[in-house]
């Protein structure tokens, strides 16, 4: 027998019950796989649910979407478009199909980083993950009936087509367009078709999840990485390891039904603070927790802490994302048509539109918001209107002195209405209390961001110590002509002089450009995680290769870009997604991805267009040692930087 996870006793006692079918598939695949087949149900993914995804050790994944549906109300447009017809009217629904192919890209773009960066350079890698679709309340003839008016059309398209381009009514070229397109949507019928399975072919369905043999790329690597993101809980939620809060900070971890907002300076404890009182909310009401943030690489940073205190990695509670990727989970969810929504609303305005407002989503008792400063009003209002439940709880955290998106400051008050006055922290615990990068953040702020931000919090700095030495804090004015060379051989000399562990290591930069130049520099010496597209990865998506690319200036290079923007972004999801600050290697980072996180050392590359908010943000990522070089040296902030690290 299929080994389940969870067990059919825990499903059973799910506050939300299986569906019928639900209930009907899994006990099926209980009975009718050997015990190589691990069955795991409605498995959480940071907001992601399938219904059924299924492992084979060595060989594939299979993800099946369940549907109760009475198939008499669907109809399947020759588009492969779906409605569904209610009374007297009908109105669009996303396909189940779409919905499981939707869950195989997070797969990859968002859940597991093995599989979703061995994808970058190996399509193939694609492969390893097959979908499908139960319709429980159904059988074959129903789903024949279902597809067979649109194929039928299409046909008859097809015959006027070639009637047409017989009679020489149409020229070649016209006719080869509009015969492809139909051929692209006979396929997409036949593929949605061939994937479909009504409740008396179970015994086929399981027949093609076992014909799948053996898979050179499923090895025990690409197997642990889905088997890590899909278990469930092997334990109960406890309190955790202890942590040092200070008393603010502590009574700050407690979690009960009100709406509150809390900032503070860079390094505060906001984001321990935050993964505490997820703990803790989850212990208080026994639901899952939604943590929201701006910032893809926060994720994983939160799931870190969130470790770091329970004392072992258990996240199935925590439902972590970012606000964007959260609203297309949902959209799928609710089995919205995302096309049809951008076509009303736009893609820019689409996020700021709550569409969920007559659904039936998901409602949490707890909601914790971090970097509410790079949030729209409108977002917050979104997630508070459509997804806290009544009297429930939800946290805003934020820090404006990082406002390196330019929200506009008058907006800021908007943001955090109903949530009450601003709690407030001063105090950074990301350095040590006697350090001298205290009194440089404190400094700067005073200089370029407290008349601009006049409500923003300033960092608590002790009296200066005469003779105080620091390991590492240096500025650096450097050429802008041959500025790459000049970088890379002081930063080798630090690492060397100092000897500095790569894991503490980052370099960061506004540009993604330089990122992308310095990290070439590395990987011809050694092993690096870079957070953008390598010239190896936009080789791939720019069918250029890595010699032509470092021929182009960088204009020339951005125009490359833009015209690969879906595959080059893609790329940076996954890259984002899947950036761990503790992978042992040099990390390399723009600053708007490196974000709310810290590491031991900073080398902060500062180009003249660099805003006082983006300098900021950068130099206060250290927690112990920090060099500034100022390429050009024609920044804002040079003449500060000269005048305080001596």
């Amino acid at each position: 027998m299929a080994v389940i996870y969870p067990e059919l006793e825990n499903i059973q006692r799910f506050k939300v019950p299986p569906t019928p079918g639900e209930w009907d598939l899994i006990t099926y695949l209980k009975d009718n796989l050997d015990d190589t087949y691990e069955v795991f149900f409605n498995p959480y993914l940071d907001g992601d649910r399938p219904d059924i995804i299924i492992l084979k050790e060595h060989c594939a994944a299979f993800i099946i979407e369940v549907k109760d549906w009475n198939l008499k109300n669907y109809l399947v447009a020759e588009n492969n478009k779906w409605e569904i017809f209610d009374g007297s009217k009908s109105s669009r629904k996303a396909s189940p199909h779409s919905q499981a192919f939707r869950y195989k890209k997070n797969l990859y773009d968002l859940h597991l980083p093995i599989v979703g960066l061995a994808r970058l350079t190996n399509p193939n890698f694609y492969n390893l993950v097959h979908c499908f679709v139960y319709f429980y309340n159904s059988g074959e003839d129903s789903i024949d009936s279902l597809y067979s008016p649109a194929e039928e059309k299409l046909n008859d398209k097809r015959a006027k087509l070639n009637q047409r381009f017989r009679e020489k009514n149409i020229d070649f070229h016209a006719y080869d367009k509009a015969n492809g397109y139909i051929d692209r949507k006979k396929h997409a019928l036949q593929r949605d078709k061939s994937m479909s399975f009504g409740s008396d072919r179970l015994a086929l369905l399981a027949k093609k999840i076992k014909q799948n043999s053996k898979h050179v790329l499923f090895d025990d690597n690409v197997y642990r990485d889905f088997k890590r993101r899909l278990s469930p809980p092997e334990h109960t939620l406890t309190q955790g390891i202890p942590i040092n809060f200070d008393k603010k900070q502590l009574q700050l971890t407690k979690s009960k039904s009100v709406k509150e907002k809390i900032k503070g300076v860079a390094g505060c404890g906001k984001t321990s603070i935050l993964a505490k009182r997820a703990i803790n909310a989850h212990e208080r009401h026994k639901t899952p927790v939604l943590i929201l943030t701006f910032n893809i690489t926060l994720k994983n940073y939160i799931r870190d802490k969130i470790s770091d205190i329970q004392g072992h990695r258990d996240f199935s509670f925590f439902e972590i994302s970012n606000y964007h990727q959260f609203f297309n989970s949902q959209i799928n969810n609710t089995g919205k048509d995302l096309a049809d929504l951008i076509d009303q609303h736009g893609i820019g305005k689409l996020y700021s539109v709550d569409v969920f407002r007559d659904d039936d989503v998901t409602k949490y008792h707890t909601i914790l918001v971090d970097e509410i400063q790079d949030y729209q009003p409108e977002w917050v209002k979104i997630v508070r209107d459509s997804f806290l439940s009544q009297d429930g709880e939800m946290i805003l955290f934020g820090d404006e002195s990082q406002n390196i998106y330019q929200r506009e400051v008058v907006r800021s008050p908007v943001i955090a209405q109903g949530f009450g006055r601003w709690v407030k922290m001063n105090r950074s615990y990301r350095t040590s209390a006697n350090s001298p990068l205290n009194h440089l953040f404190q400094d700067f702020q005073m200089e370029f961001l407290v008349n601009k931000y006049p409500e923003t919090e300033i960092i608590d700095a002790k009296p200066r110590q005469l003779g105080l030495r620091f390991s590492l804090l240096k500025y650096e004015s450097i050429p802008s002509d041959g500025w790459k060379e000049a970088v890379f051989d002081s930063i080798q000399n630090y690492i060397r002089g100092y000897g500095l562990h790569p894991n503490d290591v980052v370099i960061l930069s506004s540009k993604i450009s330089v990122i992308r130049q310095l990290n070439e520099f590395w990987t011809e010496r050694e092993k690096t995680h870079c957070m953008f597209e390598t010239y190896e990865e936009l080789s791939v998506c720019t069918n250029h290769t890595v010699d032509e690319l470092k021929r182009l200036d960088e204009d020339q290079i951005s125009s490359l870009i833009n015209q690969n923007k879906n595959d080059i972004e893609r790329v940076r999801r996954a890259k984002k997604n899947h950036f761990y600050a503790n992978s042992g290697l040099i990390k390399f980072s723009t600053i708007h991805s490196y974000k709310g996180l810290e590491s031991k050392i900073v080398f902060y590359v500062m180009f003249a267009e660099d805003e006082p908010e983006v300098v900021y943000t950068s130099i206060t990522r250290s927690s112990e040692n920090l060099v500034v070089f100022d390429v050009g040296s024609k920044n804002i902030c040079t003449g500060f930087f000269m005048q305080h690290i001596k």
